[in-house]
């Protein structure tokens, strides 16, 4: 049960490195990068693979055990952690900042 725990876990953490978007950087003042027009094309593609992967989420927690136990907690939080994630990284891609790039 723990190795599963672990695996999802390290399946997670990867996706989430291997997905983040070059074009979205922290400046000094603490105020994301702009988005410029190949990067924007890159970070579309990231977050629709995202979003997939978050469909999948959702799909797996239904069949986690019926009732509420720890791990479906677990898994309906990190779904929607992961929620909250992409619907920020799109209002970020789709501000007028990010076009005028």
């Amino acid at each position: 049960m723990m190795t599963r725990r672990m695996a999802i876990l390290m399946v997670v953490l990867f996706c989430t490195t291997a997905l983040t978007p070059k074009a979205v950087r922290e400046s000094p003042g603490g105020h994301t990068a702009q988005v410029a027009g190949a990067d924007s094309k890159d970070l579309k593609a990231d977050l629709e693979r995202m979003h997939s992967l978050l469909s999948q989420m959702q799909k797996n927690a239904a069949f986690v055990s019926q009732g509420d136990t720890p791990l479906k907690h677990e898994f309906e939080l990190e779904i929607e952690m992961w929620q909250i994630l992409l619907q920020d990284m799109e209002k970020k891609l789709n501000s007028p900042d990010s076009r005028s790039l």
